[in-house]
Formats: C-alpha cells, structure tokens, sequence
C-alpha cells in the first residue's frame, strides 16, 4: 500500500513541478507497429515474412530476401471516436486526420562470387511510427458528484515542495482558488473555498477537453546480407523526430445556485514538446526450411534529446473575488530514453516459395516484449544539479505506475495470381499496474487487397482498433489528509474506450 501512496504523491508532484510527467513516457513507448498497406492488412505481423520494406521498422534481416529493388510510397488517413465515462457519465468525441505512411526504396544485389554471401539489400524508408491527433472530452455533469478539487492537487504541490509552483499552484492562490492564511504557531495554512464546498457536503462537477496533435515520424537506414539462403542477418539505424503539441481546458464548478463563496476555477495549459533521437534494431531470419521461417529481433532504447515549451492559466469565479492568471513560458531541455523491445517472429509459406507463379500465401505471427518501466528521464548536461533528484523521483513514479507488457499480432495473406487476400489481428497488453484504476489495452482487426504484376503493386489496407485507457484530470494522494478524513478523496480516472478505424493505400515499383 505504501508504494500505491509513494506512486500517486509522485505523480502528483511532478506533473506539477515540471513539464514531464510518466504519462509523457508511456505516450512515447506504447505504440502499435506500422507499415505499409500490406503490412496493416497482415495486422503488421512481419517479422519473418520476408521482402517487405516495413520490415525496416521490425526486423530488417527480412530484406536480406531482395534481389532486385522496390520503391513505395504509402498514404492514409485516421478517424477516431472516443467514448469517456467520468463519474457515471458518459460523453462522445471525434478526430480525422492523414499521414504519409512508409515510404522508400529497397536496393538488392545478389553476389556473384563463390563465398557463403549468396547476397545483399540496402534501405531507406520514412515511416510514421506514432500519430498524436486525437480529441476526447468528458464531464460528470448529471452524474456523481466528485468529492475532490483541482485545488487539492495544488495544496498538495505547495506542501510536498515547500513552495509555489509559477506554472501551477501560484496561479492557483493568485486566483484565491487556493487561499494562504494565518495559522497556529506562525504556520501558513492552505484553504480553498472549492475544498470547503465539499467539506461541507457538496461536490464539484467537473470537465476537460483534450486536443492533442503531432506524431512520431522515423527516417531509417538498413542493410542486410543473405548467408547460403537459409540465415539472413540485418540492422538498421532509426532516426525519429517527434512532435507532440496538447491542449487541456480543465473547468470546476459549484453545481448549486446558493452563495457558498466558490461558483467555478478553471486551469487551462498548452505544451509543445519537440525532439530528435536515434536507436538501434538488429534481426536474424532462419530458413528452418523452405517454407517456414523464424526470426528474432532486439530494438535498443530510443535516445531523445526533447524541449518542452509550457504555459498556463488558472482562474477562479468567487463569491467575493474573480481573477485569472498566465505564467511566462516554461521553456526546458532533457533527454528520455524509451524501452528496449525484443521480438520472435514465424512465418509458414503455402505453395512452392522457388517459383513465384506456385505461391499460395502465408501465415505470419509475432510476439513482442516491451518493457515500459524502463523508461528514463535525464537531464541533459547543461542541466545537472537539483534537476537530478526532480528526475530521479520522476523515474521511481514510472516503476511503480508501469510494468512490461506482451503485444502479439497474426496474419494471413492468400495469393490468386496476380491478387491477394489479406487478413490479421494485433493485441497490445495492460501497461499499467493498476495505482488507482488504471487499465490500458489495444485490440486491432485488419483486413486489405492486393495486385501485383509487371513490376507495379498497389494495395489497399483497413484497420479497425478498439481500445482502452485512462485519464486524470489530476491526481491526489489518498494518504495526504489521514485515514477518513476526507471521506471520497480518491483518484477518480476517466475511462476511455476508443474505436478508431484506419484506411492505407499504397503504390509500389520495382527497380
């Protein structure tokens, strides 16, 4: 119990301290695999499948199989629909947005010489690893009542750092949200008229909207060398520039019509993240015979160097003071290493794989470990000092609120001359460990066409994903008032079911 109250503090503490928060690393490192159409159309089981240039991006030992070349360019477009449930109370919202998919080229080159080298493949693809476009919205009103205040968030922030925060709890008290005043023996206390609304029996209903926007696009170089075709070894160096941009209009208000000193406080901020970073992957396919493949690829962690720029406002409407306050721009630079991945793959061809006319299809899996708690953040070198411990106790809130987790992902493609048939499936485990409700899982069912002949290939994919997360509007330790003293005060998440659908084209040429 102790580590659920040391976790939530943290939380708590350094979302408010600074721009970072665990959230930011699970953004980061929870994220479904993507590729071409015909790779989405497999539900993106490619580890093992062979020459498919979204294999750069899962194991590019795969286009070890080339011995000519493709070039490809991909497009699609996201559409989202997200239902929160807050408090017993249930709300609709929804996002659109395209993207540039995978894209590039794959150069193959047998050798001809009389070693084990039978040949070689180089790549470079572009390709969307992570789309932030996203809207959700979610209120109690007409339900449950909440029995917690964002004011209690900034008490909590002043006591547990001796202090006001300039982004977060002095808006709070500048606003009179959070009121400072005389107590015993010197002492400042920390009221709020919202906190007294409840203590005296009320709640508070309470809204945000979230508009989030950006995503995660990754440039990469692979090669990769065919050994006597039965080993097929490769590497590829990953580049990924991320930009996420969040807006969050959080509202809190009295729900009566009686004078009682608090009628609505609101805290609205806007952060823009920015960052380059770099990582590793590495694979091997074995030919355990002609038609069934087995591979194995290890992702190293990506190394971001990330700039944040943050502000914020906070307001409050009271009976006897109204006022609103914007702090300067938080401008700060850091480092966040994300998870280590490590992937097993299969694939089991039908037909005669020698002759390309007596290919039947395939059935591909994979099996992948992601682990999420350890993510780290760091301060970069022109930062050290203090913000060394801020981050060390960030760090110890991303142990205990993560854990690791296990995505599987199958599909199927069926050849008829010159058309396939694809299908597949994906599943992206829990990475949570459950603190205060938390619970968070991806489901996705995909399905495409394709044509393929005389060198040109065009394919059409659809994904539809359901999945489930959480949100905080904010968080409070339940321990922060003594057992049964604030009866209610607990962390109310908002659940989040999304039912997202996803459509891909794209065209592909040899040379």
């Amino acid at each position: 119990m102790k580590k659920v109250f040391l976790a939530a503090t943290l939380v708590a503490i350094y979302s408010a301290s600074q721009a970072q928060t665990p959230e930011d690393a699970l953004r980061y490192s929870w994220l479904q695999a993507s590729g071409t159409a015909r790779s989405q159309a497999i539900g993106n089981a490619n580890g093992a499948i062979g020459g498919e240039i979204s294999t750069i991006f899962s194991n590019p030992a795969n286009i070890g199989f080339y011995k000519t070349g493709d070039f490809v360019i991909t497009g699609g477009a996201n559409f989202l629909n997200n239902n929160s449930t807050y408090l017993g109370v249930s709300q609709k919202d929804n996002k659109a947005a395209g993207f540039l998919g995978t894209t590039g080229f794959v150069l193959g080159k047998p050798s001809y010489g009389g070693g084990s080298l039978k040949s070689s493949a180089f790549g470079i693809a572009v390709n969307r690893v992570a789309d932030f476009n996203n809207r959700v919205f979610y209120s109690n009103k007409g339900g449950q009542l909440s029995r917690t205040s964002m004011a209690d968030y900034f008490i909590e922030d002043i006591v547990a750092n001796n202090g006001r925060n300039p982004h977060g709890s002095d808006l709070a008290v500048k606003s009179g949200w959070v009121k400072e005043v005389n107590g015993t023996n010197n002492n400042i206390d920390l009221v709020s008229p919202a906190v007294d609304l409840i203590d005296a029996g009320g709640g508070l209903e309470q809204q945000q909207t979230i508009v989030t926007n950006g995503g995660i696009t990754e440039i990469a170089f692979a090669g990769a060398a065919n050994l006597n075709e039965r080993v097929y070894l490769g590497g590829a160096i990953g580049i990924p520039m991320l930009r996420y941009g969040a807006t969050r209009q959080y509202t809190e208000q009295d729900p009566g019509t009686t004078a009682n000193g608090f009628d609505a406080a609101w805290f609205d901020d806007d952060l823009v993240t920015k960052g380059v970073g770099i990582n590793v992957k590495a694979g091997v396919v074995f030919k355990a015979t002609d038609n069934l493949r087995l591979g194995f690829a290890a992702h190293s962690p990506t190394f971001y160097s990330l700039s944040d720029s943050y502000i914020a406002t906070a307001g409050a409407n009271l009976d006897d003071f109204d006022a609103e306050n914007t702090s300067s721009e938080l401008i700060y630079d850091y480092n966040l290493n994300t998870p280590y991945k490590l992937m097993g793959s299969f694939s089991l061809l039908f037909g005669n794989v020698n002759d390309v006319s007596s290919q039947k299809g395939f059935i591909s899996g994979d099996v992948e470990y992601v682990n999420h708690m350890a993510s780290n953040f760091r301060t970069t070198r022109d930062n050290r000092g203090a913000d060394n411990n801020q981050f060390r106790g960030l760090n110890q809130a991303i142990d205990a609120a993560y854990k690791g987790a296990v995505n599987a992902r199958l599909g199927a493609e069926l050849k008829f001359n010159t058309i396939a048939v694809r299908l597949g499936g994906a599943y992206y485990g829990n990475p949570y460990k459950n603190i205060a409700g938390e619970k968070g899982e991806l489901i996705q069912g995909t399905g495409g066409l394709g044509y393929r002949n005389k060198g040109f290939f065009i394919d059409l994919a659809y994904v539809q994903s359901f999945g489930k997360d959480v949100l905080f509007p904010y968080r409070v330790n339940p321990d922060f008032y003594g057992a049964g003293q604030r009866p209610g005060y607990v962390n109310n998440p908002a659940s989040i079911k999304t039912n997202g659908s996803r459509v891909l084209l794209t065209l592909g040429f040899k040379i």
